[in-house]
């Protein structure tokens, strides 16, 4: 999944359990679940994907995304924003596990996958471009979960 739909789901389980004991847990848990669903990946070797100029893009994107949904808590300030920031960094979190498998190959080495990394790519199943569907529908379906907190 997008680091933009971990972010959103983290966001509503901030706000939709107020307890951070439960909260904060649950949106780390998330990050996996949302991991295991069928989920967009081009047909590109990672290794060829990573070097791409598109995959920087896509990452700046991304962040700006993660950013403003950050953005709009702040702003909005709803019931418990704050939670919702934090579990909403907390289920994306994990995928700054990758950065020294993308440094890595960044740099024309091989990948190195240590039990983490192999945990982490065995749980992604269904990478394919055809999973772009499930990430819209995802995405769709928790923006207007997280609006209907906002409003």
């Amino acid at each position: 999944m997008t680091a933009t739909n971990h972010a959103l789901t983290g966001a509503v389980i901030g706000l939709a359990i107020a307890n951070p004991l439960l909260a904060i847990p649950l949106a780390l848990l998330s990050h996996y679940v949302l991991d295991a669903l069928p989920h967009y990946h081009p047909d590109t070797p990672d290794e060829r994907l990573m070097r791409s100029k598109g995959f920087m893009i896509y990452l700046a994107v991304e962040a700006l995304l993660c950013f403003l949904i950050v953005l709009l808590l702040v702003i909005s300030r709803p019931d418990g924003w704050l939670l919702a920031v934090f579990c909403a960094f907390v289920a994306a979190a994990p995928d700054l596990l990758s950065i020294p498998t993308f440094q890595r190959v960044r740099h024309g080495k091989p990948q190195k996958l240590n039990a983490y990394t192999r945990f982490a790519k065995n749980i992604q199943w269904f990478e394919r471009p055809s999973g772009a569907i499930v990430e819209i529908v995802w995405f769709l379906s928790i923006s207007i979960a997280l609006i209907s907190y906002l409003t």
